[in-house]
């Protein structure tokens, strides 16, 4: 067992070629070797043909190996391929047979009828099926290294777009927020401390989790309740804000900045459509059902996003956003975008996802 071991440990740091080049050989002599002692029927015959046959017929595969590379041969060009194939393995076949020939005639002087009929066009047939199995291994790998090179690309592009789309929800906030602290300094500077504390909570939180495509529910949801700080003292008693967090719901991972474009969402059309105040509600919890539920409320009515928005409007719908992050993040797996849910007084959006999906990150590499 312990040779054994170390054979495959020797095998393992062998090029790919050299393993499957060693390992074929090995197998073709066993099996090979039955058949041989049946047609021959003189073991030291069959040993001596096999010491003698099986390197030349490496020497020979790797011969064919450089003539394939040299002659730029590729599955691509059937009949050229097929043509060149069964020319170079009737040669090699010829030629090894002839090597075999004087090798036996000088040292072993076994006699064999017609040895050019019994063993030409075997050999070239075990050649042949090798030169088969050069190039289909030889495909298959480039298959393989064409696809994943797709998917990194593809990988690459995906998170690319996933940093620009969770980056366009800042500067936004930012330039909002300022606004909020120039307009305390001249009103009431003394209250500006908790609203400058949660925007610095608030930033201290998307630089440290700026390249996390999950985070935990209870860090997002702190990241959000910091933000509506802010946008409260933006508004002060026009604005009304209910939060809750399911304490079950804490520990779940879900994609980052996931709950403040639903709640952007809610202010920009709310502040549109609302009575003063306006009031916004957001719900995280685990269902019944086994799901992470969001809900964002939001008095007044639905608004539809226009076709076109004004170029200065460059974050874009909040849903919109979020549903292409979710495409993104979540590829091949059937989640619910957001849904909204229209009623004569507010509006609802619904977002849910899976426990299996929250609780682990997606393959996205």
């Amino acid at each position: 067992m312990r040779v054994i071991g170390r054979f495959s440990d020797w095998l393992d740091r062998l090029p790919l070629f050299w393993r499957f080049q060693i390992v074929g050989w090995l197998v073709f002599v066993v099996l090979s070797f039955p058949f041989k002692l049946i047609a021959l029927s003189s073991v030291s015959y069959v040993v001596c043909m096999t010491l003698v046959r099986e390197p030349l017929g490496v020497v020979m595969t790797m011969i064919m190996r450089k003539t394939y590379q040299r002659l730029g041969l590729f599955p691509g060009r059937p009949v050229r391929l097929a043509g060149w194939v069964l020319l170079i393995c009737l040669v090699l076949g010829f030629l090894e047979t002839r090597i075999w020939d004087i090798v036996n005639d000088t040292f072993f002087h076994f006699e064999s009828k017609n040895p050019m009929v019994s063993f030409f066009y075997p050999r070239s047939l075990v050649y042949c099926s090798w030169s088969f199995l050069y190039f289909w291994i030889k495909d298959h790998l480039a298959s393989r290294e064409r696809l994943l090179a797709l998917a990194r690309a593809e990988t690459a592009v995906r998170e690319a777009e996933l940093k620009m789309l969770r980056a366009q929800v800042s500067p936004h906030f930012l330039f909002n927020a300022f606004n909020t602290v120039l307009a305390g300094l001249d009103r009431n500077p003394e209250k500006l401390a908790p609203v400058v504390q949660s925007l610095a909570d608030y930033f201290r939180y998307s630089l440290g989790s700026r390249h996390d495509m999950f985070v935990p529910v209870e860090e997002e949801f702190a990241a959000v309740v910091n933000y509506l700080t802010v946008e409260k003292a933006r508004f002060r008693e026009s604005l009304v804000v209910e939060t809750y967090l399911d304490p079950a719901a804490r520990q779940l991972m879900v994609p980052g900045v996931i709950l403040q474009p639903l709640l952007e969402n809610a202010l920009k059309y709310g502040h549109q459509t609302s009575p003063t105040p306006l009031r916004i509600s957001l719900r995280v919890e685990v269902s019944s059902a086994g799901s992470l539920v969001v809900e964002v409320s939001n008095s007044g009515h639905w608004v539809e996003e226009p076709s076109s928005r004004p170029r200065h409007d460059v974050g874009g719908s909040g849903l919109a956003n979020l549903r292409r992050r979710l495409e993104l993040l979540y590829p091949g797996n059937t989640v619910p975008a957001p849904r909204v849910v229209r009623r004569d007084d507010a509006v609802v959006v619904h977002l849910e996802l899976p426990l299996s999906l929250a609780t682990g990150e997606p393959a996205i590499s």
